[in-house]
């Protein structure tokens, strides 16, 4: 009962503060003084520039959960909500920024979509995408991404090599390879960073130790890891 008036109590604290914003930009001297600045505060704040990718904002705005994902996550962490959110920014902000790379990379590439092995996947995991939570999700979008992923990442590694390290999500990802293409873009000026915190957590993430390298005689993209 405690857990649910909480949850309560923050949702409607929330349509609060959406109501102040959308009366101030409808109606802006009808706004209580206090409920302006507050407002003004938080929109600075969603607006603030954490990096900048191929010309492209990366805002606290874009990277903030939505408001029903912060309702659970003031209702699951409780204390450390901040810390959390902050957290979960920071993830968001960085695999942005990676995804507009590579995305970019592949098309500097010319890499074209492995049709084949994107039904292959389909074939494989289609069932278990329909049994999952997920079933909403078109397990075709998902086996294009995979695929293209692969590929990128093949390239990456042909032509940066490097170590090479198994993570729950990705079995052989080519950790020095991603470093060396980030930075290339940085030193270009295609990658900024405007958040000290976000731009030290990042370049961290690619730095040894890596807690699952795998040997270079076991490395292998000759093909996906899915067959």
């Amino acid at each position: 009962m405690f857990l649910r008036n909480r949850s309560h109590s923050f949702l409607s604290a929330i349509v609060f503060s959406l109501s102040c914003f959308y009366a101030l930009a409808l109606n802006a001297q009808t706004a209580a003084p206090q409920q302006t600045k507050k407002v003004q505060d938080t929109n600075e704040q969603n607006s603030a520039v954490l990096a900048v990718v191929l010309g492209q904002p990366v805002t606290v705005k874009k990277a903030t959960p939505s408001i029903n994902d912060l309702v659970q996550l003031r209702e699951d962490a409780g204390d450390n909500y901040n810390a959390v959110l902050d957290h979960i920014i920071k993830v968001n902000a960085s695999t942005a920024v990676i995804q507009a790379v590579l995305d970019d990379y592949a098309k500097q590439k010319n890499i074209a979509l492995n049709q084949q092995w994107v039904k292959q996947f389909e074939t494989k995991f289609g069932r278990e995408a329909s049994d999952s939570e997920q079933a909403s999700t078109n397990i075709e979008d998902i086996a294009k991404k995979q695929v293209l992923l692969f590929q990128t990442e093949r390239a990456m590694y042909e032509e940066f090599g490097g170590r090479v390290i198994f993570r729950q999500s990705n079995p052989q990802m080519p950790i020095d390879a991603y470093q060396a293409l980030l930075k290339r873009y940085q030193a270009s000026g295609k990658l900024t960073f405007s958040d000290s915190q976000l731009a030290s957590s990042f370049w961290e993430s690619f730095a040894p130790p890596f807690q699952f390298e795998i040997p270079a005689e076991n490395v292998d993209f000759s093909t996906p890891w899915w067959l």
